[in-house]
């Protein structure tokens, strides 16, 4: 008898020795788990970083390959042909390439927005990575190891978070950039095919599946060789960046990010969300008011066609400015007058 007393006395000694050091009201039952996975996440996001940066200088030396072949190869051809033709693809040529850069540049480079460290209003919730507030939709980044404003994803090939602020250059990009590549398989081939076969009448299918054979009656190999690989690339980027940009526009009309329609119900996709209704969700055409910030045809051409650096609404904090859009509207229209 006095042996089982004694066994259960040790017993609940190691036990309360254990949750005297391990022990949290407050944490699931799951901490000790990620706490043991801790170096391993560590270990994943710096390699995260790392590939950022080999995939940020693969996406700029596919657009400069995109670039020289448009002012090296088929701007040369196209200067060849009648006026009209000549400066519709100059200018159209030049938009794209401007936008295309523009968009990556500000995108790579905004910081896509923090909360402050203090005096936050509308406080959401903490975040027990960074031990500070979390406003409404805010969210960490395990790879940035820093809290973002209403972040969206984490994106490897900007090596940057896609958030409150620069959400609009990363969408811009995929759409110009999928634009690019559509120009450049169709209208930029026949060019390029009269500058490179002028005998021949190979498609864009034939030189994607030689990816380089070069042959002896062509009059730079090299030229040859690299553009089929830069033509095999844009063929892809259409269907993976298009597709990027697809599935963004049609969360933008959502009124959301990708992390906040996890939660949620699509109509077309029952399976994937939950009933929830996103309050952020303002209808169509004022969601994209408000996410391109442009109120007017004026404003449009000013901040949407041309490369534009304007700010979102708001600061990603308060959310009274994105709710009362009508009112903000009301007022940016009162000081362009």
């Amino acid at each position: 008898m006095n042996r089982s007393k004694n066994k259960t006395g040790l017993k609940n000694q190691i036990r309360l020795i254990y949750y005297t050091f391990f022990y949290n009201e407050n944490n699931d039952s799951l901490t000790w788990l990620e706490t043991f996975l801790a170096p391993f996440a560590e270990f994943m996001s710096s390699l995260m970083r790392m590939i950022g940066i080999f995939l940020v200088f693969l996406v700029i030396v596919l657009v400069s390959n995109m670039i020289y072949l448009f002012y090296g190869i088929i701007l040369p051809k196209i200067f060849e042909t009648t006026w009209p033709n000549i400066l519709i693809h100059f200018c159209f040529g030049n938009w794209l390439a401007v936008n295309t850069v523009f968009h990556y540049y500000m995108g790579l480079m905004t910081n896509p927005g923090e909360p402050p460290k203090s005096n936050v209003e509308n406080i959401v919730t903490m975040c027990k990575k960074c031990i500070a507030p979390k406003p409404a939709r805010t969210h960490h980044c395990s790879i940035c190891n820093k809290c973002i404003l209403k972040m969206d994803h984490h994106c490897p090939w900007f090596n940057n978070c896609i958030g409150f602020y620069n959400h609009r250059y990363f969408l811009m990009f995929c759409i110009f950039m999928t634009i690019d590549c559509l120009y450049l398989i169709t209208y930029g081939f026949h060019y390029y095919q009269l500058y490179v076969y002028p005998d021949s009448n190979m498609n864009i299918f034939n030189l994607i599946l030689t990816l380089g054979q070069a042959s002896t009656h062509l009059k730079y190999a090299l030229y040859f060789q690299l553009s089929a690989i830069e033509f095999f690339l844009a063929f892809v980027a259409i269907f993976a960046v298009g597709g990027l940009a697809a599935i963004n526009i049609f969360i933008i009309s959502q009124g959301g990010t990708n992390i906040e329609l996890k939660s949620m119900r699509i109509p077309c996709i029952p399976s994937t969300y939950s009933n929830a209704k996103n309050p952020y969700d303002l209808g169509f055409r004022t969601n994209w008011k408000i996410f391109l910030g442009f109120t007017d045809t004026k404003s449009f051409i000013r901040r949407v066609i041309l490369p534009s650096t304007h700010k979102p609404i708001g600061d990603g904090v308060d959310w009274s400015e994105y709710f009362n859009f009508e009112r903000y509207n009301s007022k940016y229209k009162i000081l362009q007058v």
